[in-house]
């Protein structure tokens, strides 16, 4: 019988890696990733990639930024002075921290520059924003989703 449900709960296995072959994640030994189609649960490509797949079905994607976490906005660097940061000497290059934005919201946020006697520059793009990411895919399950389960 055809199933015309709207969503789905998929279930999937997968490992993720940057252009040069490093691992950033992967649910191998651990439990799968499940996620509601259609929830925005997953970056796009992700979820468009298994979109088509079948149970059982194993395949391998490469996401462009713009289909993953988006390509890397300079106007999402921000800088303050130095000496207006508390506790600014245990900041370290790299370090992600949470910062207050002007509606009073923490945001993350990558320490990319501290020095003393200037400004110490932000990064608030996604840490994973700018990378080309494949995904090593395999469908374990979709199954019609109704909502009433949560």
């Amino acid at each position: 019988m055809t199933d015309f449900s709207l969503k789905h709960r998929v279930t999937v296995r997968y490992t993720g890696s940057f252009e040069d072959g490093e691992v950033f994640d992967t649910t191998i030994g651990r439990t799968p990733l499940t996620y509601v189609e259609g929830n925005h649960e997953v970056v796009p490509g992700f979820e468009i990639a298994v979109l088509g797949m079948e149970p059982g079905e194993k395949k391998t994607v490469r996401l462009e930024p713009k289909d993953a976490y988006g390509e890397h906005d300079p106007r999402l660097l921000y800088t303050m002075p130095t000496i207006e940061i508390p506790n600014y000497e245990n900041l370290i290059p790299g370090q992600l921290i949470y910062l207050m934005n002007d509606e009073g919201y923490q945001q993350l946020a990558r320490v990319i520059r501290v020095a003393d006697d200037a400004d110490t520059l932000f990064d608030f793009n996604h840490p994973m924003a700018g990378h080309t990411l494949t995904f090593e895919l395999e469908l374990l399950s979709r199954e019609p989703y109704t909502g009433e389960e949560a």
